[in-house]
């Protein structure tokens, strides 16, 4: 779906107009604004939809893109792999270690067999585009698959740790981003990345 089509704004709206829309769907969709709200779980699938299509629309803005540019490289695009797992999953860690989460989603969806490895890529790059509550329920996954992996539980005790603050920070409904994750994580999710990329699967 069209980022700018879930935010309400037409793809020549200012960087002050996008921003407005996307405060203002923030805070309509805010899970803690709709806890006892009968609609809670379709509200809290669209908040992420919201925080993921603002986030990807001021990337590519920041990155020069234009509209067409957009529209052919950004965020309907399409991935397939031919051959083995393996090399989707080492096309996901590439996406991963060079910041692009969406990308690295694209691939991670058309993998059928969703092993714990699945997981743990899925909560990093959803982390990653700042879809937190997906990311935390999927680092648990990948936890309890594997409950002797010390990655997935350091991985899962970096989310859980940030999610407090999170939900916190959003209140404002300035960013998207969540809290960042500590400069050690990162040096430690990417030394694992490499290491899985020559991992078989």
């Amino acid at each position: 779906m069209d980022p700018y089509q879930i935010l309400g704004v037409p793809s020549s709206a200012t960087d002050e107009e996008v921003k407005k829309a996307y405060r203002k769907l923030s805070k309509k969709y805010h899970p803690d604004a709709n806890i006892n709200s009968a609609n809670k779980e379709e509200y809290t699938e669209k908040f992420k939809q919201v925080q993921q299509a603002y986030k990807t629309i001021m990337d590519y803005r920041k990155r020069g893109y234009s509209n067409q540019d957009f529209n052919s490289q950004g965020y309907n695009q399409q991935y397939n792999y031919s051959g083995s797992e393996q090399v989707a999953y080492n096309n996901a860690a590439a996406y991963i270690n060079a910041g692009r989460y969406q990308d690295a989603i694209n691939v991670l969806d058309q993998i059928k067999n969703k092993s714990s490895v699945w997981f743990y890529y899925s909560a990093i790059a959803n982390n990653g585009i700042g879809n937190n509550i997906t990311a935390l329920e999927h680092a648990q996954v990948a936890a309890q698959m594997e409950p002797n992996n010390i990655q997935y539980l350091f991985l899962l005790q970096q989310l859980q740790a940030t999610q407090g603050h999170y939900r916190t920070s959003q209140r404002t409904y300035g960013s998207p981003f969540g809290s960042p994750v500590s400069c050690c994580y990162t040096f430690f999710m990417l030394n694992f990345l490499c290491n899985c990329c020559c991992r078989p699967y």
